[in-house]
């Protein structure tokens, strides 16, 4: 009789051990026994359907053949670590209570250092780990805590929030990705923009609609996507006297907004675009966006805000005023940013790899040009207090141009220098280059 109440799962495996053995008695060969119990589903004392194995009916048989009925409980796995010495156990468990942040390896070169092993690397680490792990003891490294809070801005426009979302469109499923740019304190979208990828083309774009659509802002929040972090989009923001903020990884406490939103736009309208009739073009899926944020998402109550109010009310009805932008050109402007480029011998500069011939005059000198975010064909430069837009370098048609003349270079003006082969020359040729043949004039006789 076993020494305590079978367990359910010792229970269900008497169950197959029983069926084989029955077949046996009727005369079935063991194999075909067993091979018949694993080929049918067997059902556990809670109702739960369960496939059982060969191996496992063959293993079990053995089990209680050896053991009887205490033999098909679960072993204790913590019981033995196979080559493990206990004592190696044992102080990486008590080490391990006493400092939670201690790695394997570090617990590995203690015991080396103690006399427990020779080495470090006579244990693998990942058999310690699974000893330590057997024991239901956390090898997790513990981090400190930082200051999680959930937060939101009082008034409008203090902090902007900008995430992509990524979805299909159209009958052949073409990738797209959104931008949104949320409001954090009324949760009013201003603002979407599509494109294939998440660039920081389409970032500047839809950041500058932005800026057009409600005057200028405080901050703006953005992940670590490649768009976020390139060098124009900071160097933009930056110009504008903005905040730029990047949000930390593993901080779900400042993107729950941002979270919730994907997911109640994934279900109103993102999953109903991959489909027939529906245009793919970026700029088509825009204006489905657009509209369905003008006049279904801000325009409904949120939970985030006040019982009876919408994110366009919300927003309205803000006491912060709005700082519009007054010069239109002006706001353009900061969507240039500045490259330098030294300019070569033949007056061409390289950008984005290609080829830009700047005006005569500038050869070797290290200039600024500006370059626009938006068209990467539209350069400016500052020359003798004009601004130039720079040609790309066509070398067909400059082969097939007139040249214009060059001024006639100036004669140099004479040397008195003689020089040490004109010299050397001179000496070699007298007798017959100088007027009395080389003779000097006779001596007078006494």
């Amino acid at each position: 009789m076993p020494s305590k109440v079978p367990s359910d799962i010792a229970l269900f495996r008497f169950s197959v051990v029983s069926e084989v053995r029955v077949r046996v008695a009727r005369g079935q060969v063991r194999a075909l026994a067993a091979r018949e119990t694993a080929c049918h589903v067997h059902v556990l004392p809670d109702g739960t359907r369960r496939p059982v194995g060969l191996r496992s009916v063959y293993r079990w048989l053995a089990a209680y053949d050896a053991h009887g009925l205490a033999g098909l409980e679960n072993s204790p796995r913590t019981a033995t670590d196979g080559v493990l010495d206990p004592a190696l156990v044992q102080f990486l468990v008590d080490q391990k209570a006493e400092d939670p942040r201690a790695s394997v390896p570090q617990l590995l070169r203690l015991a080396a250092t103690i006399g427990l092993l020779d080495e470090p690397t006579d244990v693998d680490r990942t058999t310690a780990w699974r000893a330590l792990k057997r024991r239901r003891i956390d090898t997790r490294r513990k981090r400190h805590a930082r200051d999680q809070r959930r937060f939101h801005k009082a008034h409008r426009l203090q902090l902007v929030l900008c995430d992509g979302k990524q979805f299909r469109a159209g009958p052949t499923c073409r990738k797209r990705v959104a931008l949104f740019f949320i409001d954090d304190a009324t949760r009013y979208i201003p603002e979407v923009v599509v494109g294939s990828t998440e660039t920081s083309e389409l970032f500047l774009r839809g950041f500058h609609r932005l800026l057009r659509a409600v005057g200028a802002i405080d901050a703006i929040y953005v992940d670590h996507g490649s768009g976020f972090i390139a060098n124009d989009s900071s160097a933009v923001i930056a110009g504008l006297d903005i905040g730029h903020i990047l949000g930390l990884e593993g901080y779900p406490e400042t993107r729950g907004k941002i979270e919730r939103f994907n997911l109640t736009i994934q279900e109103d309208l993102l999953r109903h675009l991959a489909r027939p009739g529906v245009d793919p073009d970026c700029r088509a899926l825009e204006l489905r966006i657009g509209h369905y944020l003008r006049t279904d998402y801000n325009s409904r109550g949120h939970e985030g805000l006040a019982k009876g109010e919408t994110p366009r009310s919300r927003f309205l009805a803000d006491p912060r005023p709005l700082q519009p932008y007054p010069d239109e050109e002006a706001l353009r402007r900061h969507f240039f940013v500045d490259v330098e480029r030294t300019v070569s011998n033949d007056h061409v500069i390289s950008l984005d790899g290609r080829s830009w011939e700047v005006p005569r005059g500038l050869a070797r000198q290290r200039i600024t040009v500006r370059r626009d975010v938006f068209d990467p064909l539209h350069l400016l430069l500052q020359h003798e207090g004009r601004t130039l837009r720079l040609a790309e370098l066509d070398a067909v048609a400059n082969a097939n141009s007139h040249r214009g003349r060059s001024a006639p270079a100036e004669p140099d003006p004479p040397s008195t220098s003689r020089g040490a082969a004109l010299t050397a020359s001179d000496e070699a040729f007298a007798p017959i280059t100088t007027a009395d043949g080389g003779f000097s004039a006779a001596e007078p006789e006494d």
